[in-house]
């Protein structure tokens, strides 16, 4: 129907990109830290063993009452404050995550996954409240660059990690939060 938005129109529209950028970058550092966790955790001044590493993943709990919540403030403060405060909390887990310890990497942890679905949630609500229709192409274009995000960063970060160890990593990843950040500040003014 003439009313449907075709594929090249969503992808066209520049108005979208910063959600897109937000999923992209939100997913790059996510996988990434969680990707390279394990070989962090296993090596010193850890020593963990992989079930107490495995025991860690339980922070993921957090996207269970994140994405409610994040519609809850979204709602209330606006979709970029939402994203700038989902960016903020990233910020501050990888500022967490780069202390040598188990209760800080725990608590970096759960600042991760809170800012990451926060961010996550608020992005998909904000891209399918600016579409009167097409809805599932943009989201689609969105699940897109979510995980070419996760592979980007992933690709990225090997090397980064191999050559200047967690901190180089963090600091990629920190690159990577730009994107929730700029989407966060863009949502603002629309």
């Amino acid at each position: 129907s003439p009313s449907t938005i075709r594929l090249r129109e969503l992808v066209t529209r520049w108005d979208l990109f910063p959600i897109y950028g937000c999923a992209m970058g939100g997913m790059a550092l996510f996988a990434s830290i969680f990707n390279f966790l394990p070989f962090r955790l296993t090596r010193t001044p850890f020593f963990l063993a992989t079930h107490q590493v495995t025991l860690l993943y339980l922070a993921y709990i957090i996207g269970i009452f994140m994405g409610p919540l994040a519609g809850k403030v979204s709602q209330r403060i606006g979709s970029g404050r939402t994203l700038i405060l989902g960016s903020g909390s990233t910020g501050l887990a990888l500022i967490t995550l780069w202390v040598p310890s188990v209760a800080t990497t725990v608590i970096g942890l759960i600042l991760l996954c809170a800012g990451f679905f926060a961010f996550h949630a608020t992005a998909v609500g904000a891209l399918n409240t600016r579409l009167s229709s097409g809805q599932g192409r943009a989201n689609a274009l969105y699940v897109l660059f979510y995980y070419l995000g996760g592979w980007l960063g992933i690709t990225i970060c090997g090397p980064v990690y191999q050559w200047g160890g967690w901190g180089a990593l963090l600091g990629i990843c920190a690159l990577f939060t730009l994107l929730p950040l700029m989407a966060g500040i863009t949502e603002r003014k629309v």
